[in-house]
């Protein structure tokens, strides 16, 4: 009885490895039986003590496990499932501790480690032959449209091997640069169709560019081989950073940006007098000059207007602010900036207004009239009616409360802002700031770095 099931054992060690055996290309039979692990009698206790029957229990069950996933592996060779049986792999480990045992209970551990170990060893060489030929993909694009030069990252270690294919419609130049080292690794100018690779010598981010000439529409699929079990386990994550830089630097954009200087060195405060104190002193009526710099195109101004004439915390902080919001928006996207012809055109300098309002009180008012003809200030200032002078109407605000505003600069040396109270019982106190708005060449590269 002993000797029957002793070779019964080895019997169904030497089906598994002719399994994994086949599996790895042998011509072993597939179709084992459903049978193939069948239930055996509890072992009992007098053979093996309690410990070790429950390791023989979960070794028996290991290697049963093993037949499941193999056939599954067979159907679809998965990546998941490629997993599955490295797990299973590692796992599949059986030594005894033969104390306390009797003779039959050392033939049958015996009999389960030499099953084990045979097991492992084809298992070994299965998972090494798939490993070499596998593919593990990076990313993928089916018919995208490109206008401009687009770039993908990716992490590779020392040793991978990066594979790739390409084909458009159009004309593209595509590069693959190590992002770290700066440097270019391969350029394919005007291809059509193209599949290549590239041992990775050094582990780095690096990045695959297509430029297209005019536009196109591109496929493209990158996928990476590995070197080692383990770099199927590790996962980085790669951070996209937007940073200034000079012209010089490795992949420097350039855009035009904007340069911005306080016209004031601190902010120009105004009394107006109502119309009823204005007949007994002072005036309801004031007029500041604004320089336009050379080269400037624009100027963006902050009015607060009050009933307290006390200086508030934001009161000198326009131009300080409004450099902040550029900074923020320039790389949440690309620092594009638009010269616009009105008031009312959507722009970079309208974002900067929008996002530094002033502190508004909603009893507190007045007309802001603006001249670009010194003569007709000088009139508003000498008190003629408005309504006979030449002023800008689109940017000229009546009743307005403290507010903020753009007016074009071109062919201009210098603007008039007129200010007038036309409250008959209440004086209003002004704080006016002034930024010129100068185009400028700017630089920003995209920074590259793994998170793990």
């Amino acid at each position: 009885m002993n000797t029957m099931r002793k070779l019964t054992k080895i019997n169904i060690a030497s089906i598994i490895f002719a399994m994994l055996l086949s599996a790895c290309g042998g011509n072993g039979n597939e179709n084992i039986s459903d049978n193939f692990f069948e239930e055996e009698s509890m072992m009992e206790n007098k053979h093996m003590p309690s410990d070790e029957t429950r390791k023989y229990k979960e070794a028996e069950s290991r290697l049963a496990d093993v037949e499941v996933l193999m056939r599954s592996y067979n159907i679809n060779k998965s990546e998941n499932r490629f997993r599955s049986l490295l797990r299973l792999y590692e796992e599949l480990q059986y030594e005894y501790n033969d104390s306390g045992m009797d003779d039959e209970g050392r033939r049958e551990c015996m009999i389960l480690q030499a099953k084990t170990d045979s097991t492992r060893a084809a298992m070994e060489t299965l998972l090494k032959e798939e490993f070499a030929a596998m593919r593990f993909p990076c990313f993928s694009e089916s018919d995208q449209l490109i206008q401009s030069v687009q770039r993908w990252p990716v992490y590779l270690q020392k040793g991978m091997k990066l594979l790739y294919t390409m084909s458009t419609n159009g004309n593209v130049t595509m590069k693959i640069f190590n992002a770290d080292a700066h440097n270019t690794l391969k350029t394919y100018v005007g291809k059509k169709k193209m599949s290549d690779s590239l041992e990775i010598q050094n582990s780095a981010i690096y990045l695959i560019e297509i430029t297209p000439k005019g536009s196109a529409y591109i496929d493209l699929n990158v996928e990476k081989k590995l070197s080692d079990f383990d770099q199927m386990e590790q996962t980085e994550y790669i951070r996209i950073d937007t940073v200034d830089c000079s012209a010089n630097d490795f992949m420097a954009v350039k855009v035009q940006g904007i340069d911005m200087k306080n016209l004031f060195e601190e902010p120009k405060k105004i009394t107006l007098r109502s119309v009823g104190k204005s007949f007994f002193s002072g005036t309801s009526r004031a007029v500041v000059t604004l320089t336009v710099p050379k080269g400037c195109t624009d100027i963006l101004y902050s009015l607060r207007i009050s009933t307290n004439e006390g200086d508030i915390n934001s009161d000198g902080k326009f131009n300080k602010h409004a450099k902040e919001t550029y900074r923020k928006i320039k790389f949440l996207g690309l620092p594009v900036w638009e010269s616009a012809k009105t008031v009312n055109t959507t722009s970079l300098l309208r974002e900067l207004l929008y996002n530094n309002a002033p502190v508004r009180e909603e009893d507190a008012y007045c007309n802001v009239y603006v001249f670009t003809n010194q003569a007709e200030a000088k009139k508003f200032q000498d008190g003629h009616s408005p309504d006979g002078l030449k002023y800008n109407i689109d940017l000229s605000l009546m009743g307005t409360q403290s507010c903020n505003g753009r007016i074009p600069t071109k062919g201009l040396s210098k603007v008039y802002l007129g200010f007038d109270n036309e409250r008959f019982r209440y004086s209003n106190y002004l704080w006016l700031e002034a930024i010129s708005i100068t185009p400028k060449n700017e630089y920003y590269r995209v920074k590259y770095s793994v998170q793990q």
